[in-house]
C-alpha cells in the first residue's frame, strides 16, 4: 500500500472528544460525543481509540486536548478508517483533518513544531522520492 501521509507523526497519548457531524456541520447527537485517546498525530490527521465504532467517511469534530501546556484543538475532519483493536473491545479510528480554522491550524502547527517536531516533519518516504535522482 502507498503512503499518503504528508507529514511525520507524533506518537502520544491525549485525550480526545469526537462528534459525528451532520451534513451542514452542527454535531449528530448533541449528548453522545465518543470519548478515547490518540495514538500518534500529525498535521493533517490522527489515529485514536474509542470505545465504538465510527463509520468510514463520516464528518466529525475532533477535539485534542493537550495537558502541557493546557491547550485543546478543535479540528473538523473526515473519518479514513476505522477497523477493530487486537483485544476486540476497542476500536483504532484514522482521521484526516479537513476544515479547521486558519487560526487552529496555525496554533496547532505552532505548538507541533515547537513540543513535537517529529509530527511537522516530512516522512522519509517523501524524503526519498523527492531525492532519488541524487542516488
Amino acid at each position: 500500500m502507498r503512503e499518503k501521509r504528508q507529514s511525520g507523526r507524533a506518537f502520544i497519548r491525549c485525550q480526545v472528544v469526537v462528534k459525528t457531524l451532520k451534513a451542514d456541520g452542527t454535531p449528530l447527537c448533541q449528548a453522545c460525543p465518543r470519548y478515547g485517546h490518540t495514538t500518534d498525530f500529525s498535521l493533517h490527521g490522527a489515529r485514536v481509540v474509542l470505545a465504538a465504532p465510527l463509520e468510514a467517511g463520516a464528518r466529525v469534530e475532533v477535539v485534542i486536548v493537550l495537558l502541557n501546556p493546557p491547550a485543546s484543538f478543535r479540528h473538523m475532519g473526515v473519518v479514513r478508517w476505522c477497523r477493530p483493536a487486537a483485544a476486540g473491545q476497542k476500536y483504532f479510528a484514522g482521521f484526516e483533518f479537513k476544515a479547521s480554522s486558519p487560526a487552529v491550524r496555525q496554533a496547532w502547527q505552532k505548538i507541533l513544531a515547537a513540543r513535537f517536531p517529529a509530527a511537522v516533519a516530512r516522512p522519509a518516504h517523501h524524503f526519498a522520492r523527492d531525492h532519488q535522482s541524487l542516488w
